[in-house]
């Protein structure tokens, strides 16, 4: 997330604005922390192919999971990096 703001402004129906802090208290921080709990709890989207080409690609992916194994972390992705460039672990 930027450190850059940007006013927005949309409808709050009155029953929900009843029950927001009030402006100064903290208003904007309670709203930014709601929607960023959305957006935590959502589900990231699952790629669909949509094409021919893109289900032969999603073929050819699916076919070669076993030779990958399995996924790596942030973690691992680093300590390799490390070890092939030769630094210290």
């Amino acid at each position: 997330m930027t450190s850059a703001a940007e006013t927005i402004s949309f409808k709050c129906p009155p029953p929900v604005r009843e029950r927001l802090p009030a402006a100064g208290n903290g208003r904007s921080k309670f709203i930014l922390a709601a929607i960023e709990e959305k957006l935590a709890r959502a589900r990231p989207v699952q790629w669909k192919p949509t094409n021919a080409r893109g289900r032969k690609l999603a073929a050819r992916l699916a076919a070669g999971r076993h030779e990958r194994g399995p996924a790596l972390s942030v973690e691992s992705v680093d300590r390799e990096l490390r070890e092939r460039r030769g630094g210290v672990q």
